[in-house]
């Protein structure tokens, strides 16, 4: 069973990230190229902490139990959307992000002990730093490239823009565990465990 640890985004942040794909879907459009990029359904779109893979269902035991206590460890904090950005780069893209921003000090101490709960329970580290981002697209493997140059080019562009869909902040109340089932049609979500950060009431 394929698992990973996210954090799960708000229905109404999903809406603008909605309309961000669909704004750049457009510019694409007037371009008059051939399908370039493939683009995550809005309902899979979540900010990966730690992909874990594989998982057998003793490893799930421990995961959901272990991630139990450490969100408890800590409080609800506010992440917010910010800038587009790419892995590789605009001339080699790969993927295609909205980067997130917010209370970076807290979320990074979720990230950081999420990674080591990881390799405690014997998953290998994580040999790419930890970007915080909720991908829109891939670039397609057959995708010709001089099409995706073109296409990567008016993307840049676009990142230079102010994008007031984009302008949205959320409280992180919760660690999810999830699993992850490939199809034709793209992959298929489900929650294994939601497990509550701590609120102190004052």
């Amino acid at each position: 069973m394929r698992t990973f640890i996210a954090i799960e985004i708000p229905s109404e942040v999903k809406q603008g990230l909605r309309a961000e794909q669909q704004r750049l879907r457009d510019l694409l459009e007037k371009l008059d190229l051939p399908p370039v990029l493939r683009w995550t359904n809005t309902d899979n779109l979540h900010l990966t902490l730690r992909f874990l893979g594989e998982t057998q269902a003793q490893q799930r035991r421990l995961i959901q139990e272990g991630l139990a206590g450490l969100a408890a460890a800590h409080q609800p904090f506010t992440l917010s959307l910010s800038r587009l950005g790419c892995f590789r780069s605009w001339k080699n893209l790969r993927v295609l992000w909205v980067g997130i921003e917010g209370n970076a000090v807290a979320l990074h101490a979720v990230q950081s002990e999420v990674e080591s709960f990881a390799t405690q329970l014997g998953f290998g580290a994580d040999k790419q730093p930890f970007s915080p981002h909720v991908t829109l697209a891939r670039s397609r493997r057959n995708a010709p490239r001089s099409a995706l140059r073109t296409a990567s080019e008016q993307l840049r562009r676009a990142a230079a823009q102010e994008t007031p869909q984009l302008e949205f902040h959320w409280s992180v109340r919760d660690l999810y565990f999830i699993r992850s089932v490939l199809g034709e049609g793209g992959p298929r979500y489900s929650t294994l465990a939601r497990c509550p950060l701590r609120f102190d009431s004052q």
